[in-house]
């Protein structure tokens, strides 16, 4: 830390460079992220309900049986970012510096320059993971002629899965905002009051959907937290448009507290600042369409966890084998999370080749896993057997994992 330069004459008001504001207030402890806190512990519980479909009316009898037609899952999310920050301040430096070395002008400027953006930072790169996660990535470069076709690209995805569209918001970087304004197809329009002309070019709102325009080091896809938060220049991309509604995003801040001790033997006659703030962001499994984002360069494949094993069961016949997998997008009963569904490939010589946001090989036969753990019959011994989980709107990999296979002998 530069020492304090006593010799210059100091003002009151701090001329520090442009703070940062809170482009994600709306998810900060809003809506979800106040429904779904942690009931012990760090882990959060959200709670997921499915059902079954009706069927038709028998009018001529009552069998008597009847059966529960719902199940719940819960999907348990561990908070991760508990964070810290102290400082001394000596009475000595507030006098010799007119006041300006106040603890109100360096916990502001604590706020402003590194918890704020800190917290919007993180939240960025989580979501553009969601939708790396589930499929819901565009990597398509964006002009002023194919600007509007991407956004209408965006909401179609969405609008296919059901996402409420009067509730989708937007973020985008300031060079892909100018080319929304240069789009081909805006209307736009000048209204002239008393003879004087004012030209508003904002677009705040497009479909229906509200727009914000964020600092790009505030849009990547990973950042470093060992020491307040850093680009990591190695691993990330660019988001370059983020949608995303509310509704599928928990982001709580679970414990925020600060304090400040008068001068005391104990701190060697200084004033001692503490501050303490506990929060993460979480999508809402059932909600992953909810999320969707234009990136600078493709995310990696996600990886899946696949078993093979001889079917053991009394009636096993040879060839038969037992698939199993899991995964960070695999619930604990074997399900895939809602919206997307896993494919198989069996019978290979090698792993079949699979690319991230891409249909898998149409020249393979691939056959959806209805249950997991499948028995799968009639295979051959050490071949091997290839499992993708798509986005079941598009058919797009997201994840994939393989195995060798072992059979019922």
């Amino acid at each position: 830390m530069a020492n304090l330069n006593y010799a210059a004459q100091y003002g009151q008001e701090l001329a520090n460079a442009y703070p940062y504001l809170s482009y994600y207030g709306d998810l900060w402890n809003q809506g979800n992220s106040r429904r779904f806190r942690p009931l012990r512990g760090k882990t959060v519980y959200i709670p997921t309900m499915t059902v079954t479909g009706a069927h038709a009316v028998n009018r001529d009898s009552i069998n008597g049986n009847f059966s529960r037609n719902f199940d719940l899952n819960w999907q348990a999310c561990d908070l991760q970012m508990d964070r810290e920050w102290d400082t001394l301040v000596d009475p000595m430096d507030m006098d010799e510096t007119n006041e300006v070395a106040t603890i109100a002008n360096i916990t502001r400027t604590f706020n402003e320059f590194q918890k704020v953006p800190e917290m919007d930072a993180y939240m960025a790169a989580k979501l553009a993971g969601f939708a790396s996660a589930f499929g819901g990535v565009a990597t398509t470069s964006p002009d002023a002629s194919n600007i509007l076709t991407l956004w209408d690209n965006a909401l179609a995805y969405m609008t296919n899965q059901r996402v409420n569209r009067d509730r989708v918001r937007c973020k985008m970087i300031p060079s892909v905002y100018k080319l929304l304004k240069e789009a081909t197809g805006i209307s736009r329009f000048i209204e002239v009051t008393n003879g004087i002309q004012a030209v508003d070019r904002n677009i705040a709102k497009l479909d229906g959907v509200l727009i914000q325009e964020v600092p790009e080091d505030l849009m990547k896809t990973a950042y470093t937290f060992t020491n307040g938060w850093v680009i990591d220049e190695a691993h990330a991309a660019q988001i370059k448009m983020l949608f995303y509604d509310p509704e599928a995003i928990a982001a709580p801040v679970v414990y925020e507290t600060s304090m400040m001790s008068a001068p005391t033997a104990q701190s060697k006659g200084k004033y001692l600042y503490y501050e303490r703030y506990y929060y993460d962001v979480f999508c809402l499994n059932q909600r992953q369409a909810g999320v969707y984002a234009l990136l600078g360069s493709a995310p990696s494949l996600g990886s899946l966890t696949v078993t093979s094993a001889a079917n053991a069961a009394t009636g096993a016949t040879a060839g038969d084998s037992v698939i199993t997998v899991t995964g960070n997008e695999i619930w604990s009963t074997g399900a895939p999370v809602e919206g997307t569904k896993l494919l198989y490939c069996a019978d290979e010589n090698s792993a079949v080749s699979i690319t991230y946001g891409a249909v898998p090989n149409a020249e393979k036969t691939w056959v959806e896993m209805t249950a997991n753990p499948l028995t799968v019959a009639g295979l051959t011994g050490s071949k091997v057997i290839t499992v993708v989980l798509v986005n079941a709107q598009t058919g797009y990999a997201i994840a994939e994992g393989h195995a060798t296979q072992v059979v019922t002998v």
